[in-house]
């Protein structure tokens, strides 16, 4: 990774103030929800999912913890702040089998500009075809409709000082069912801080902060006739409305260090803590090696703080498991790399076990360095 030394901004008590600023609003962000952050009852609550879906191979293999270790247009969904070693332009695409049948496209381009980098990136989670059932007609009505999930962003990432990075991302987030559909607008931020002792790098991610959501559409209004009316009356339409939805935000603090780094591979290990705001707190551990830069293999695990409560006595107890409800924990990849011409050309795979019912996900990836 090349660092860009900017000689504006090389006092290093402006990279101070920011790294002081960023972990206070670290604190405010993630100390007010720990009452109702995690907890069992909160489970189910919330929507627009697909925010949390995680995309790029590099990533997905590494887990929460690659949010120190993001760098490139990798780190757009990770860690906007890693945006920022962009040299020249980068493009990736990727493509995700997900669990049910579901499939996860992601395409993302970020650039070098005067102030910084800017990027922009669009992800989009096709359901598949669904057949509509109704009370009426069980076996089904014979309609089909395929519900999409969709989110398009832009970033922006700028260097500070040649240890301390910062980013953020903003989200158009739209969902459509039918002729239902749900829009708004989400957050994210990240920064990171390379402290320049054997590769030792810390980050720190904020996702998924906006204002609720909630369905709209025909779909919810409903031809019949008045309870108690006169029967030769025409029907009447009754309107209904969905309840709102929170997004699913977290906070992510992740570091990452060099355990060997010498002229022909490099190995480091990362770890992380990630507290969500509807699921337990996930603890997570990871490792990559590369050799000369060209050929990489990686792995991470996570595991999940559950607080179930007893219905009977109203007590919660702290449970620690490997995964989650749906993920077993543990992610394997790889990754390689070939230069043609001026372009850089990197193709990278991903397996996820899950946990039950499903087969395990798979993830390629393309990226492309010019």
């Amino acid at each position: 990774m090349s660092t860009h030394r900017m000689s504006k901004w090389s006092d290093g008590g402006v990279g101070g103030a920011c790294l002081h600023a960023l972990l206070t609003l670290a604190l405010l962000a993630v100390l007010p929800g720990r009452a109702n952050a995690g907890s069992d009852e909160r489970k189910g609550t919330g929507g627009a999912l697909e925010l949390r879906l995680p995309v790029g191979a590099r990533g997905s293999a590494l887990g929460a913890p690659v949010v120190a270790e993001a760098t490139g247009i990798d780190a757009l969904f990770w860690n906007p702040a890693g945006l920022a070693t962009i040299e020249h332009t980068e493009v990736m695409f990727s493509h995700t089998q997900y669990i049910a049948d579901m499939k996860l496209n992601y395409a993302a381009v970020g650039t070098r500009i005067p102030f910084g980098t800017l990027a922009f990136n669009a992800k989009v989670l096709s359901i598949g075809d669904i057949e509509v059932t109704t009370e009426d007609a069980p076996e089904g009505t014979g309609e089909i409709i395929s519900p999409t999930f969709s989110v398009l962003g832009v970033s922006l990432a700028r260097q500070f000082t040649d240890k301390v990075q910062f980013g953020l991302t903003a989200n158009v987030i739209r969902e459509q069912v039918q002729s239902l559909t749900a829009g708004g607008l989400s957050f994210d931020f990240g920064v990171e801080y390379l402290s320049g002792f054997h590769g030792l790098r810390f980050g720190m991610a904020m996702k998924n902060f906006g204002p609720s959501l909630s369905f709209n559409g025909d779909n919810l209004d409903v031809n019949v006739q008045p309870p108690g009316g006169d029967p030769n009356s025409s029907n009447r339409t009754l309107g209904f409305s969905t309840a709102a939805f929170e997004q699913p935000s977290y906070f992510t603090l992740a570091a990452s260090y060099d355990v060997l780094n010498d002229a022909h591979q490099r190995l480091c290990v990362l770890s992380s803590f990630q507290n969500n705001n509807f699921v337990g707190g996930n603890f997570a551990g990871g490792a990559e090696w590369t050799y000369r830069h060209s050929f990489a293999l990686r792995g991470s695990w996570f595991g999940t703080l559950n607080t179930p409560l007893d219905a009977v006595t109203g007590e919660t107890t702290s449970k620690f498991a490997s995964g989650d409800d749906i993920m077993a924990g543990w992610a394997f990849g790889a990754g390689a790399k070939v230069k043609s011409g001026g372009t850089d050309i990197g193709v990278d795979v991903t397996w996820k076990g899950v946990r039950r019912f499903f087969d395990d996900t798979v993830e390629l990836g393309l990226r492309l360095n010019f």
